[in-house]
């Protein structure tokens, strides 16, 4: 996640202590007043561990749900990073390049309503396998997010 966040040439923060982000995510604008955040609740799987035939199905608590849907100042996306079953074949490193394995798959759950089936303690969400996470969807998501930046 840090390498494409610096590929797009944003910061990265890990705040500290949890607050149900695992990074926020943020860069000079040439307008202060457009010197916006986002957020990403990042969870990693094994590839294997998941059917991805219909998208990615990831389970959260009810917390976890809340923290990311609703419209927010800092607008925040779920985040899966699809790893290798083995760690060692996560990276690959020469002389003339880094390469990491595998994906990183991206939704947005500010429009889901909350679940109104009393006394249920998860909720499981699909991410859409088109939603790769790339240079181009950060810079998306920092364009979307400058439009929502009231005027002064």
């Amino acid at each position: 996640m840090a390498a494409i966040a610096a590929a797009a040439g944003f910061q990265v923060a890990v705040p500290y202590p949890d607050i149900g982000k695992d990074m926020i995510l943020g860069r000079d604008h040439e307008d202060p007043e457009l010197d916006v955040q986002i957020a990403l609740q990042v969870k990693t799987r094994r590839i294997g561990d998941l059917d991805v035939t219909d998208g990615l199905k990831i389970t959260l608590t009810i917390d976890q749900f809340k923290r990311l849907r609703g419209r927010r100042q800092v607008p925040c996306y779920l985040v899966v990073v699809l790893v290798p079953q083995d760690p060692v074949a996560y990276i690959r490193v020469s002389e003339r390049e880094l390469i990491l394995w595998h994906s990183a798959y991206w939704v947005s759950l500010e429009d889901r309503p909350l679940p109104i089936q009393q006394g249920q303690k998860s909720v499981t969400v699909t991410v859409p396998r088109e939603n790769l996470l790339t240079v181009d969807a950060l810079h998306e998501f920092f364009h979307r997010a400058c439009e929502e930046v009231p005027a002064p």
